[in-house]
């Protein structure tokens, strides 16, 4: 005999995976409170719920006496990283570019040109940071760019890596880095509000400026940012960041194949943490999950891009105070079912 259970219960396991996969978000309430109490000025947040837009709103304050907008502007820091990473694999999956060719063929950094090693490096081993550079040249004592290891045989994270990359595909297409990223990206997904040069476009007063623990401003140097790069500075509204999270889970213009490589994880970083290819991957979550992640930090900046592919959900956090790593760590745990597991691993 047919039972009558069966329907309800489908039902009931639909409303179940329905809820742990929703994002739950305080109220703007319940924000305004954590930024007062961590003493950052403003907060930006998108979410991405079964492949669309969910939110895309910025809570607290850009000056005393100024409130700040939903399309506030945002310094991104190291998740530039991800918008080079898109770039150099669109450019690889339509052919244009080899993933596995060695750099050397566009770029040699004049302080590398007596090592033999930079005729090894490639933009896999940048993407999957195995280039063999310190994350800045500055670190090392002679302040010059220099091999610590033969590219792909270790991991080390390096900002240095990815403005190599960004001067041979300069070179390789003749162009600038802004024209490719606007050309490959920022135009494709109508980023509008989305950055990686100091430009006549970019209006100032709505500018998130970064803030120390005090909530004093620091200095925003303008022409510092006139020149593109590939590793940091990368500036964005939230809705622009969320759409390009959006369009990164869709493998909207870019092949499986390459996605697939992408997101396979190349290094452990600790269990259940690698790097794939441009991203931080977080394996086997509940509900055979996974998680793509970029995260920028610098003086007064703090962000957060966290994708969960399976599921087509996301977050955007951006803030613009040295303690928004606090903020964005405690709305991780408290916004996503897997949160918790996720900074288990930090």
């Amino acid at each position: 005999m047919k039972s009558y259970l069966t329907v309800p219960l489908f039902f009931l396991h639909l409303i179940i995976a329905t809820a742990q996969d929703h994002i739950k978000l305080p109220s703007k309430e319940e924000l305004k409170n954590l930024l007062k109490e961590n003493k950052v000025p403003a907060l930006g947040i998108g979410t991405i719920e079964n492949g669309m837009i969910s939110n895309s709103f910025v809570v607290g304050h850009l000056t005393d006496t100024i409130a700040a907008p939903d399309d506030t502007l945002f310094d991104t820091a190291s998740l530039t990283k991800s918008i080079t990473t898109w770039l150099t694999l669109r450019l690889a999956d339509r052919g244009l570019f080899d993933l596995d060719e060695p750099l050397f063929q566009y770029w040699i950094d004049p302080d590398v040109a007596n090592d033999p090693r930079h005729k090894k490096i490639t933009a896999r081993h940048v993407l999957g940071h195995q280039s063999g550079f310190k994350n800045w040249r500055y670190m090392n004592e002679n302040g010059k760019l220099a091999f610590d290891f033969e590219p792909g045989t270790k991991v080390q994270y390096s900002g240095e890596g990815f403005e190599y990359l960004k001067e041979a595909l300069i070179r390789k297409f003749n162009t600038s880095f802004d024209a490719l990223v606007h050309q490959w990206i920022f135009d494709v997904y109508q980023m509008e509000d989305s950055h990686v040069v100091w430009n006549v476009n970019i209006d100032p007063s709505k500018l998130a400026i970064a803030h120390n623990t005090d909530m004093e401003p620091y200095v925003f140097d303008v022409e510092e940012r006139k020149t593109a790069s590939a590793a940091d500075n990368f500036i964005t509204s939230v809705h622009d960041l969320a759409t390009f999270g959006k369009n990164v889970m869709e493998k909207d213009r870019i092949s499986e194949n390459v996605y697939a490589e992408m997101i396979d994880p190349k290094s452990k970083v600790r269990d259940g943490v690698a790097f794939g290819l441009g991203w931080i991957v977080f394996q086997n979550l509940s509900n055979g999950e996974y998680a793509l992640l970029n995260a920028g930090s610098d003086k007064g900046v703090n962000a957060i891009l966290l994708l969960l592919p399976k599921s087509k959900n996301g977050v955007v956090f951006l803030t613009n105070g040295d303690n928004g790593r606090k903020v964005v760590m405690q709305l991780i745990g408290r916004t996503l079912m897997v949160g918790p597991e996720i900074l288990s691993r930090f």
